[in-house]
Parts: structure tokens; sequence; C-alpha cells
């Protein structure tokens, strides 16, 4: 008589939530998203932008708050980990603490299911937009960030607001937009790093699809978040089968 395994449970992946006190549809749609999967993953990774803009650990908004608590929640039955994104790289410890997630480095090796993978939040690929490139290495340096940190509150909120409005000009520029994606030099730079890489994981460029690419002579698979938008949005599910884009509402 031959007893049949239960399957293992799969792993999670979001990214470009943009979550905000303006984003009541999409704050619904995350909180029913955790309560769908509770008890049903193995794990769940935010690969960047959970918010629209994170300021500061003592950021005081209900969403804040209600975020904190839905993924504590989450994490009673499996773990929680985060990787920051352009908009939120200034999250850390404290509001992690809140949460019961697990900070990442910005580029984290993970094996499963016999696969090794490379999860990152994509921006540093975009090799093309020089122009941000220099901006991230500026807001990435921890005197920058303790800086930034010791000011007051609502004075980042106004300069985060400033930089999201000068960002969203930017974009509607299609030469801009353009160059704004990852580029074949950025996912080779990152192989270099990471050689022992079979997949990458990533969200950013709100491009969601699948990619191929060749290094050491080796099939790279790159699978790119869903953003979140408006009432929709989507993640990626890993399994003993592959990877599965999946999209939101279900």
């Amino acid at each position: 008589m031959s007893v049949s395994m239960p399957a293992p449970m799969p792993i999670l992946f979001i990214a470009d939530l943009h979550l905000s006190d303006h984003t009541p549809s999409l704050n619904a749609l995350f909180a029913r998203f955790l309560r769908d999967w509770q008890s049903k993953a193995a794990a769940l990774y935010i690969l960047g932008d959970l918010f629209d803009a994170w300021t500061g650990d003592d950021d005081d908004s209900p969403t804040a708050a209600q975020v904190a608590q839905q993924l504590a929640a989450f994490a009673a039955h499996a773990p929680v980990y985060f990787i920051a994104g352009n908009r939120d790289f200034l999250l850390g410890k404290r509001y992690a603490a809140q949460c019961h997630m697990t900070l990442l480095p910005e580029n984290q090796i993970v094996e499963y299911f016999g696969k090794t993978i490379l999860l990152t939040h994509g921006d540093e690929m975009c090799t093309d937009d020089v122009g941000y490139l220099r901006y991230r290495k500026i807001m990435r340096n921890k005197i920058v960030q303790k800086i930034l940190l010791s000011l007051p509150f609502r004075t980042r909120k106004n300069i985060a607001a400033k930089l999201r409005a000068a960002s969203c000009e930017r974009k509607k520029q299609p030469e801009n937009y353009a160059i704004a994606d990852v580029t074949e030099h950025g996912v080779q730079a990152a192989l270099n790093d990471f050689p022992q890489t079979e997949i990458i994981i990533h969200g950013h460029t709100h491009r969601p699809t699948s990619h191929v690419h060749s290094f050491q002579q080796r099939r790279i698979e790159r699978h790119v978040l869903q953003d979140w938008y408006g009432d929709k949005g989507g993640y990626l599910l890993l399994d003993e089968n592959g990877v599965h884009a999946r999209s939101l509402p279900e």
C-alpha cells in the first residue's frame, strides 16, 4: 500500500504595493490576500515598495498600524521577509519587529525546491537610468539616512511628497520610461555577483513578465512581479513545479 505525502506549501512573493492611507482598495486587497494565504504558505517575501512612501518607523498612519497587525498575524504561521525598495528604504528594525518580519539585505540568495534564487527589488539592475542610480547611491548611504531620520517627521513627509511628485513627472517622459527598465548588463552584473543563481525574482519596473537569460552557458529565469494599482494586484507563487504568476483579486 502506497502512502501519498502532502505537497510542500508554496512560497509567496509580492512587491510594489505602494500602500497608503489614500489606497483603501489596495489596503483591503492586501488584507484579504494575507487572510486567504494564512497557514497555506511556507513563507512570504516582500521585495520592496510595500508602502507608497516610508519616512521612518515613527510613521503614525492608520495604514502603517493596520499593515503591521496583519503581517504579524500572518507571521504567526509562516515567516515574513522584507527587502527594501526605492520607496521604503528607511523601513527599519522597529517597524519590522511590529510586523514580526525579518529584514534582508538588498540582494538575498534563497534555496527552495532544489533551485537557487536571487531575490532583489530590482532597481539596481536598471543600469541605463544613470540619474536614478546616482540618486539611489546617495539615498542608500547610511549617513544620509541617519540625517534624514533626524529631521522632524512632517518635514520628512514633505520631502518624500516632493520626491514622488518629481518622479511622477519624470516618468511621463517617454525617454525616461524606456531607460527605467532592467538591462541585460544589469542582469549579468547581478549574476556575476551571485553566480550560483538559477532564478531571479524582482519588482520595481512595473512590467510583470518572465525572461530567459544565459549565464555561463546556463539558462537563467527572471520573473518580474506585478505592481498593485487601483483595486488590482498580483503575486508570484513558487512550488515544486516552478514559478507561477497570479493576479488579484482571484
